[in-house]
């Protein structure tokens, strides 16, 4: 067992020098911007395909602000859809995560805001149509100051069959 132990630390110094003679990796590809609006560009727009059956699931995007001051995401619909909320993993009074609606998603001056799958996320609920990994979904954002842009989310593969709503949700009202 001792040998084991001392060997240890040749074992990571050998793996640590095949690493780094990876060759190097490529760059991610830029992000493809589907909308823009008042320096604000909208990109890696995607919905999970709704799980088992049921009109509730997420989507997620990324929003770049290149202006000088902070944008606001107040508010998201779609005519396919009874109702899109803006939602958060928060810390309960338990400390334990809990998703939230909340007011706004801030995006700040020359930075990003990402909704992304446990973190911020626009929820769809009542979804009117049967979809299919492929299909598209219009969305309409809205910004402070009553500023919209649409376009449209591609449906994605839903990879866990749950929601964002699927654990921690189901306690409070909408």
């Amino acid at each position: 067992m001792t040998s084991y132990v001392r060997a240890l630390p040749l074992i990571l110094i050998a793996i640590a020098g095949l690493s780094a003679c990876e060759p190097a990796k490529t760059p991610p590809a830029p992000m493809l911007v589907v909308a823009q609006i008042d320096g604000v560009e909208i990109s890696e727009p995607r919905m999970r395909l709704p799980p088992n059956g049921r009109d509730v699931t997420a989507a997620y995007l990324t929003m770049t602000n290149s202006s000088d001051k902070p944008q606001k995401l107040v508010g998201a619909n779609s005519p396919k859809a009874d109702r899109i909320e803006l939602h958060a993993h928060l810390k309960g009074a338990d400390g334990m995560a809990q998703m939230r609606q909340v007011d706004q998603v801030e995006i700040p001056a020359k930075g990003t805001a990402v909704l992304a799958p446990g973190g911020l996320h626009l929820m769809v609920f009542g979804i009117k149509d049967a979809m299919k990994p492929g299909d598209s979904f219009p969305v309409e954002l809205t910004f402070e100051g009553n500023r919209k842009v649409g376009f449209s989310l591609p449906v994605v593969e839903n990879p866990t069959q749950k929601t964002e709503g699927d654990k921690g949700h189901g306690s409070h009202q909408h």
